[in-house]
């Protein structure tokens, strides 16, 4: 019964879609590939973040992300990643500890912080970027590679995840050393380091405290102070459930189906309900068939140029989606154990973007709740 209605329901949003739009909308949640909940346990890399944070109070928290990442050194300029220094140093290792006179020009690196966040994925370092102008720098240089590409008011937050922490690898290799002094790095590197990233690689989250998805207080009307607090909190459970079908599902892309889930996740979390008209403003939905420009939406399709049609198709079936979304929630109510969290994200996961917003959307997601429920336990 419920193959046949999900059957139906992919066919009922598909029918007239582009071949763009259905590549689009394709699931990449695999069940095959989803790893058991006992798996979602802290990794190796979380103890030297530990004390990181430790180190951090009282302002050092820039000073310590330079020691971890070098290309925080260096400056937001076009091409400087294919000169010979920032090559020798950020993909090499070399020279990290050499100061230089034109580095990363940030307003408040004193206000930056390093915290150690408890998700339903385990334990994640979370750097608190509050100046704005400095989040965006700090962006271009992890994920840009110091170029200076645009990064939308809209985007508030980023899970990082594989990047190279050469003070974990320099800290590596000098304990190596210290018990091997005879022995060759270079060959224990390549034979048992390079293969086992988890060993130098990490897994971080950074944040800005900025409205979020560039919505303003008064739109929602709210208080400023009170959507400040309520923006931070969602972005950071968002970024969490990012997290979490990572580590689940290896998947967590710059799509709208898991933006759909993220956000989800990151409102009930905070306000303990799903509120659908937030979720519409975050897509610049909120006077739906008008869309508005600039939004948020348009950070997750990439290169495409969607045609005007395709676009209304594309915001119609997201409209429904959040709307079906939101009956899903409210049969559930409120999130009352981590194992209702991470059923309900299973469920998200497991139902396509397509199948959601089908008329048969909120009964396809409980049905798979249910079904997530039966090897879910707290």
């Amino acid at each position: 019964m419920e193959t046949t209605l999900s059957s139906l329901a992919l066919k009922e949003e598909s029918d007239g879609l582009s071949k763009e739009l259905e590549l689009y909308f394709q699931n990449k949640f695999s069940s095959q590939k989803a790893q058991p909940n006992s798996l979602l346990i802290d990794e190796p890399y979380i103890s030297s973040w530990e004390s990181y944070a430790t180190d951090a109070i009282g302002g050092n928290a820039f000073s310590i992300l330079k020691m971890c990442y070098p290309q925080l050194n260096f400056p937001i300029e076009e091409g400087i990643n294919k000169t010979e220094d920032y090559i020798n140093t950020v993909l090499k290792g070399k020279n990290t500890t050499v100061k230089r006179e034109n580095t990363l020009n940030l307003i408040d690196p004193e206000g930056i912080e390093i915290n150690i966040f408890e998700s339903v994925a385990g334990k994640v370092p979370v750097i608190k970027v509050p100046n704005n102008q400095d989040f965006k720098q700090i962006i271009q240089s992890l994920l840009y590679k110091n170029n200076p590409i645009s990064v939308p008011d809209s985007m508030g937050a980023v899970l990082i995840n594989g990047i190279n922490n050469w003070h974990r690898l320099h800290s590596l290799k000098q304990d190596w050393l210290a018990n091997n002094p005879l022995e060759n790095w270079n060959e224990e590197f390549a034979k048992n380091v390079l293969p086992n990233s988890e060993l130098f690689k990490d897994r971080i989250i950074i944040l800005s405290t900025k409205s979020y998805s560039n919505v303003s207080a008064n739109s929602l009307a709210i208080s400023e102070s009170q959507w400040k607090l309520y923006s931070y909190s969602i972005r950071l459970e968002h970024e969490c459930t990012h997290l979490l079908t990572l580590k689940k599902y290896g998947c967590a892309s710059n799509n709208l189906h898991d933006e759909l889930i993220a956000d989800y996740v990151g409102i009930t979390k905070t306000i303990g309900y799903y509120n659908m008209d937030w979720m519409l403003a975050f897509m610049g939905l909120e006077n739906y068939p008008i869309y508005r420009k600039g939004a948020r939406l348009e950070n997750y399709l990439g290169s495409s140029d969607l045609s005007f049609e395709n676009f209304e198709k594309l915001t119609r079936i997201i409209k429904n989606a959040i709307a079906n979304i939101a009956g899903f929630d409210e049969e559930l109510g409120k999130i009352d154990s981590a194992s209702d969290q991470i059923a309900r994200i299973d469920a998200l996961c497991k139902v396509s973007v397509l199948e959601i917003a089908s008329e048969n959307g909120k009964y396809l997601l409980l049905s798979k709740y249910k079904e997530a429920r039966m090897y879910c336990y707290d």
